[in-house]
């Protein structure tokens, strides 16, 4: 199917086109390819405004919207969102009005807003009792369940458990497992304040139950991990807060976390050090919560502006307007300012010849690291020779035996091959494509999506997107050791020739894995 309507990118008729740029990011964004979904999305809202043609233009900034919000760009989302509310709003779609301003909401919660957003969610409410044809099952079910997260960011948990009570009455005819495991979060959450920790356990675990075998997953299952830690601090368990959320920020890179939870998972972490007499870890952590409020603060402060503008909540305003009046009485401190400027450049100064101090240790880290990795190398493909060699006698071959039949306990022969394959696809450096999707590479391999996944996952022990990006990073440094000519193609070339879309997705996976960026890397390379 989306083969078929790719075939409408470069039709003559603009409407189909059009419409082919705002489908088919839905499957790039699935599939992990956020920029290219955005990047599609945005084309096909040029196209749709080119033709004048409102219908399209709303699905296009919609969608625009759900891809910012799902990855945390939450002042691109609300621009998104509001230019679709617009345009339903100049057509008096109801409908559209409807789901707009549910997403809206959305946004408003992790601009501190919650009492905005409870008022949207209860206006959309209102308008689909009295009219219910303004929407279908599903997203009445997404209101409920809203609602009942919106009322927990208020702690206002008895009237979030009638909506959460709704929202599983609604749940009972559709049977969404997302939505399911949402509410039986939410229900934790509640038992949790009711101190009832016991029920609060069993039903994370219920929830993690619901989504084993949901695509997508991980996002939810990092939220379950939260709102176990929060309860284990309830319950003063601060080993096990440690525990449960230093495997969860290990592994915040693959999944989406809003800002909000980002900040109390290393608050979380800071107290728990704290009680836990670790001051060193507790200053690392609360210095951490401290740097996301701060970026949550002008994310905030910019997002409430937009509230304001379109919504006119005057309290907000006046928050706004208050900020502007201390900036004014700032300026009366320019003469102090300028002299911690100076301190603060020659601090400046230090701070990069550390940095730049940290960054050899860490190049020769990356260096030594590639050597032993050379030489396990060697080594395996010497034992491969020498066992070539060896004659079983009777005695090897019971040994053997043995050893495949305990092998065979941890690995079935469907995982084994899959293994083999992975192998043979390494070796082959076919993840150099930019093909490498996970629907692609379980194709060559002969899999589906969701075994292969599992496979990664657990003997691979990270995400399909890290395995990828891990081995392609790892290309590129050996590559760029040992081939000077390599190391004179720009940035974007690299990038390319690697199998990454853009520049800035491999120096970002670059940096993540050695601490460094290619430049930086290849400047040092060629100093030896």
């Amino acid at each position: 199917m989306v083969t078929h309507i790719k075939g409408y990118l470069n039709s003559s008729n603009l409407k189909e086109a059009a419409g082919a740029y705002i489908t088919i990011p839905n499957w790039e964004n699935k599939k992990g390819n956020y920029e290219e979904a955005i990047a599609l999305v945005k084309k096909g809202i040029t196209l749709a405004k080119e033709i004048q043609n409102d219908s399209i233009l709303y699905l296009g900034y919609l969608r625009e919207g759900v891809f910012y919000y799902e990855h945390a760009e939450n002042t691109l989302a609300l621009e998104a969102y509001y230019k679709a509310y617009e345009i339903a709003k100049a057509k008096k779609n109801a409908k559209r009005i409807v789901y707009t301003s549910t997403n809206i909401a959305l946004v408003k919660i992790q601009a501190y807003d919650t009492d905005g957003a409870i008022e949207l969610l209860l206006e959309s409410l209102e308008k689909i009792t009295k009219d219910p044809t303004l929407t279908n099952s599903i997203n009445k079910l997404n209101l409920y369940v809203n609602l009942c997260v919106a009322y927990i960011h208020k702690e206002d948990y008895k009237t979030a458990t009638v909506y959460c009570n709704e929202g599983i009455l609604q749940n009972k005819t559709i049977n969404d497992p997302i939505s399911q495991a949402h509410l039986l979060s939410a229900f934790a959450e509640i038992a949790r304040y009711n101190k009832e920790f016991e029920k609060s356990y069993q039903l994370l675990d219920e929830a993690e139950k619901v989504i084993v075998n949901v695509n997508g997953k991980e996002s939810m299952e990092a939220f379950l991990k939260l709102y176990r830690a929060k309860s284990y601090y309830d319950e003063k368990k601060f080993q096990k807060v440690v525990d449960e959320l230093l495997e969860l920020e290990k592994n915040k890179e693959h999944f989406t976390l809003q800002i909000l939870s980002l900040q109390e998972m290393y608050y979380y972490l800071a107290q728990a050090y704290t009680a836990l007499r670790n001051s060193e870890n507790a200053m690392k952590y609360y210095q951490k919560g401290r740097q996301i409020d701060a970026e949550s603060n002008k994310k905030r402060i910019a997002l409430n502006a937009k509230i304001i503008n379109k919504f006119g909540h005057e309290e907000l305003k006046k928050e706004i307007d208050e900020l502007e009046k201390t900036s004014k009485r700032n300026t009366s401190l320019y003469i102090t300012g300028i002299t911690v400027l100076v301190f603060v450049i020659i601090g400046l100064i230090f701070y990069y010849k550390k940095q730049q101090q940290k960054n050899k240790k860490r190049f020769n880290a990356v260096m030594l690291q590639l050597e032993e990795k050379r030489q396990q190398e060697k080594l395996r493909k010497g034992q491969v020779a020498m066992n070539k060699k060896i004659v079983a006698t009777p005695k090897r071959v019971a040994e053997n035996t043995q050893k495949h039949k305990k092998e065979a306990v941890a690995i079935d022969a469907k995982t084994e091959k899959i293994l083999k394959n992975l192998e043979e696809f390494e070796e082959k450096e076919l993840f150099l494509s930019q093909d490498s999707t996970l629907v692609e590479v379980a194709k060559k391999i002969q899999t589906n999506t969701t075994y292969l996944s599992k496979v990664i996952n657990t003997h691979k022990e990270k995400s399909f997107t890290a395995y990828i990006t891990d081995l392609r990073v790892e290309y590129a440094i050996e590559r760029l050791s040992i081939d000077r000519k390599f190391r004179s193609f720009t940035i974007g070339a690299i990038a390319q020739e690697i199998g990454f879309k853009r520049s800035e997705s491999f120096s970002k996976a670059f940096k993540l894995k050695t601490g460094l960026y290619p430049s930086y890397f290849i400047k040092e390379l060629e100093k030896q």
